[in-house]
């Protein structure tokens, strides 16, 4: 019997702050305000619940198709969210909401048949991520080019409880690790979701080093900060905090 992967593979279980957009601090405002940005601008239709949630429907459903995947950078909604970036740095700090490359890959295919895949179609695999990482790193440096100050990363479906090491190194920490490198020259704070983070200094690829801040919300500690940084190990919506965590590169492959 096939495993059920639903629980999973729900996106609406990540944190309110990063499905809504409210950052609950006054200086700051985050945009898209929804995590399916990525997937729409690929062409991915969603329902809506009756809670308020948008649900993405499954766009693949045969590996073959995931050749003709294209450049998603210069879609409309990614140019929306650019111009929105744009027009709130005037006034405020602004924080980009990012998926990873396999978390918007993985929310366009069933996960009954995307498992599946991985044993005789990853190179199609390899080609949609590579595509799509591509898009990632053309959308993050316009929006931060833009004026997006700090930028929340999450890639909630990369999960080494369902992927096992060998494939989480091989399909997600990879594009990962290749979207933070062209970023990290950039003048913007990039924080990566604990839940990304965490696995990402388990297998070497970062270290942590802990910053004493002063007692008060994630957000607030970030307000008078200036890039270039790299941060994780703590959710970016915490209410109250004594330090927040630098993740240093170890230049482990």
């Amino acid at each position: 019997m096939d495993r059920d992967f639903s629980i999973d593979f729900d996106l609406n279980a990540l944190c309110m702050g990063h499905i809504t957009g409210n950052t609950a601090n006054d200086a700051i405002v985050a945009f898209p305000d929804n995590f399916t940005t990525e997937a729409k601008a690929l062409g991915a239709e969603c329902e809506t619940t009756a809670s308020g949630f948008e649900v993405i429907r499954p766009l693949f459903t045969r590996p073959d198709a995931l050749y003709h995947i294209s450049p998603f950078g210069e879609s409309a909604l990614i140019k929306k969210v650019v111009e929105q970036i744009g027009g709130a740095s005037k006034e405020k700090k602004v924080l980009l909401k990012l998926n990873g490359s396999y978390s918007v890959l993985a929310s366009l295919v069933k996960p009954e048949l995307f498992y599946r895949w991985f044993a005789k179609h990853r190179d199609a695999i390899h080609f949609a991520l590579d595509s799509i990482t591509a898009s990632l790193e053309h959308y993050l440096g316009v929006c931060i080019n833009a004026g997006a100050g700090f930028v929340s990363l999450v890639d909630p479906y990369a999960k080494v409880s369902i992927l096992g090491e060998k494939r989480y190194r091989e399909f997600a920490a990879a594009y990962l690790l290749r979207l933070l490198r062209g970023v990290k020259e950039e003048k913007a704070i990039i924080h990566l979701c604990p839940h990304t983070s965490i696995p990402l200094v388990q297998f070497g690829y970062f270290e942590a080093k802990d910053i004493p801040v002063n007692n008060g919300s994630y957000l607030d500690a970030l307000v008078h900060r200036e890039g270039p940084l790299l941060l994780g190990n703590r959710c970016i919506y915490a209410e109250k905090i004594e330090s927040i965590t630098s993740l240093l590169y170890t230049g482990s492959q």
